[in-house]
């Protein structure tokens, strides 16, 4: 199991990364700077959009590639400690934790390499994002079913999983409407919404939740 759980994350880290890094590529061999096409008309376009800048405002890009191997390194840890004392788990956490990885570096590589983050998907009325931004708010919305998921095969009690995935997703929030991430806050919201309702229904049935 914990090799599968290895191969999970390695899949999921490559994937994001790769991708976003050719995605990106391939935006900046066919679109010019700020041109656009309507994907979804009214709601979805593809564009291409430099971000002249590292991908936190006020960290250089070889500042921000140092904190993010700082991060993925305590990361790894973390995640093999849990692995640990929960063999059983699933490899859900190490799924988001491949596509929180491998976005951000994918951010942290194209500033480094060409000065620039290049945004690729606009939504009307939030905002344009690149692939990075994509698989690291995948990864951010996915971040309290985990947790969730995480207290249940821990046999936790039903009032400490929902507390759990709640605190959770507060921090998504919170953190989505700081960054002006609203597309962020209204996907977390669903995933987590459809998560607690599934949680909801295998209550009765699982053997895994206690209720207090």
């Amino acid at each position: 199991m914990r090799r599968a759980s290895a191969w999970w994350f390695g899949a999921s880290f490559l994937f994001a990364g790769i991708a976003s890094l050719g995605t990106g590529e391939l935006i900046r061999e066919h679109l010019r700077t700020e041109q656009s096409f309507w994907l979804i008309p009214g709601a979805v376009y593809v564009v291409r959009d430099q971000h002249l800048r590292a991908p936190f405002p006020l960290l250089s890009s070889t500042l921000t590639l140092v904190l993010w191997s700082i991060f993925a390194i305590v990361v790894v840890i973390l995640i093999h400690s849990l692995r640990l004392g929960t063999p059983r788990l699933s490899a859900l956490p190490e799924i988001v934790a491949g596509l929180f990885m491998g976005g951000g570096l994918a951010n942290v590589l194209e500033a480094q390499m060409i000065g620039s983050v290049t945004d690729i998907l606009g939504i009307h009325g939030f905002g344009t994002y690149s692939a990075g931004d994509i698989a690291w708010d995948v990864g951010s919305s996915l971040l309290p079913i985990a947790v969730i998921h995480i207290a249940q095969t821990q046999k936790q009690t039903f009032s400490y999983v929902l507390q759990a995935g709640a605190g959770f997703y507060v921090a998504v929030v919170v953190f989505a409407v700081v960054s002006q991430d609203y597309a962020l806050a209204i996907l977390v919201t669903l995933v987590s919404g459809g998560g607690v309702a599934v949680s909801f229904i295998k209550r009765g049935g699982s053997p895994q939740i206690r209720a207090r």
